[in-house]
């Protein structure tokens, strides 16, 4: 009896001990999926590469632009930084305004206002947080009256080393039914490696860079 009752208990212990997640890292084959070698080279050294086709997309209505970032920074720091979603206007260009709506565990919701074209737009983002698999994505919120039509997106992070971080980001931004879609493809394009590397600044910089106009309120 004495036998039985240390099995069960090894076994209640066993049970109750979490499983440790394991941390995504560039031996993944999801990390460099899709990037030529020459592309590899260009990301280990330090710049931003763009994607020309979505690695993922099986229709032409779910077409992602895709990039591949290096970052200077451990990837828990990457993390914790990419989770202050309510500050990127004070880093990346167009955005002028962002405000937490609320904030939960594993989400938040967060109004943004960008100008495009002189015109001001305003849009409420739901970002969800996979914290253990150090996975984040968006979209819409549905229950707000958006100006954008469509927007989704993610960050998926590799660890490299203890010093840094590879991160995969996809996204899709619709601004208006009425602008071609092809077009709307373009204009994210430009912007895009703009925007991305004032994210690589921000998180290589620990959270501190901010964008040359960018003023804090008194």
């Amino acid at each position: 009896m004495e036998k039985l009752w240390k099995l069960v208990g090894s076994l209640v212990l066993l049970i109750t001990i979490p499983v440790l997640a394991r941390v995504p890292t560039i031996d993944d084959p999801e990390a460099f999926q899709g990037l030529s070698p020459e592309q590899i080279q260009a990301v280990k050294a330090g710049e931003v590469v763009i994607l020309h086709k979505d690695q993922d997309s099986k229709a032409e209505t779910q077409r992602f632009i895709q990039s591949a970032i290096l970052f200077n920074q451990p990837i828990d720091v990457v993390w914790q930084l990419l989770h202050q979603t309510e500050k990127q206007h004070e880093y990346l260009p167009r955005l002028y305004k962002c405000e937490l709506v609320e904030r939960q565990a594993n989400w938040d919701k967060v109004d943004f206002f960008i100008k495009v074209l002189f015109v001001n737009i305003d849009y409420r983002v739901k970002h969800n947080f996979a914290d253990e698999n150090y996975y984040m994505f968006w979209a819409l919120d549905p229950d707000y009256p958006n100006d954008l039509k469509h927007l989704e997106g993610y960050y998926r992070l590799y660890k490299v080393d203890e010093n840094h971080t590879l991160a995969r980001y996809g996204t899709i931004f619709v601004l208006s039914g009425l602008i071609p879609k092809s077009i709307q493809e373009i204009l994210t394009r430009q912007d895009l490696p703009v925007s991305l590397d004032a994210v690589k600044k921000r998180i290589d910089s620990n959270g501190t860079y901010t964008k040359p106009d960018f003023k804090k309120k008194k």
